[in-house]
């Protein structure tokens, strides 16, 4: 779509910072599988990569402005990403640009991504404290026009990256999926697919080389 400039903006506490790190790389380097590419979704074209993603989280204003610059990368994004923690819960600047964003109109461009805590413990469920909240306020409740917070609960769209449930491989994909309007089972489908297809191909050439297969073969690609 030519009126955006990034696929993402991503938002999260300085505290999540590795996880930031991680994300970035992970979605502007990740090439989508060749089956998928040209394929109809619904911003258009699956293209071959996701780039570029906006991440600006060294150096913010000190104020309740985030700045015009921080405001025109909100406007210029396809999707907001919000790396959820008890941190980024607490962040007041992940809060802002939340409320930003959906002031665009644009709450169902939101996702996702947990990475600690749990979501909606601060509504008392059970065997969870307040303080482990990981969706921000801005992220559970809609954003009037003025930016104040209406009594009208959402449900966040989200990929969760912690231990036990999606994992990090998955959850990548599952924004990934998010982000280009196309079935993550799809998606997942055929990253499997093209990862035997290297992974037979790669055997192939370790068996004609005399390498142990087991050993090297395998212990690199599963």
């Amino acid at each position: 779509m030519a009126e955006f400039k990034y696929w993402a903006f991503l938002s999260y506490s300085h505290r999540d910072k590795k996880w930031g790190d991680w994300l970035h790389k992970a979605l502007e380097t990740y090439r989508l599988p060749r089956r998928l590419i040209g394929k109809e979704s619904r911003d258009g074209k699956v293209p071959q990569r996701v780039y570029p993603i906006f991440r600006d989280r060294e150096e913010l204003p000190v104020s309740a402005d985030l700045g015009s610059n921080i405001n025109e990368a909100l406007r210029e994004s396809r999707h907001l990403i919000v790396i959820c923690s008890p941190h980024a819960a607490q962040s007041r600047w992940v809060g802002e640009e939340i409320k930003t964003y959906k002031q665009l109109g644009r709450d169902d461009r939101i996702l996702a991504l947990i990475v600690d805590g749990e979501p909606n413990a601060s509504d008392g469920k059970a065997g969870f404290k307040i303080e482990d909240e990981c969706f921000h306020e801005a992220m559970r409740y809609r954003v009037a026009r003025d930016g104040t917070l209406s009594p009208q609960r959402t449900e966040p769209i989200a990929a969760d990256a912690r231990e036990g449930k999606d994992g990090k491989n998955n959850a990548k994909l599952k924004l990934l999926a998010g982000l280009l309007g196309i079935s993550y089972d799809d998606l997942r489908r055929r990253e499997h697919e093209r990862r035997l297809r290297r992974a037979r191909a790669v055997g192939t050439v370790c068996a004609g080389s005399g390498f142990d297969l087991r050993r090297t073969c395998r212990r690199t690609f599963l």
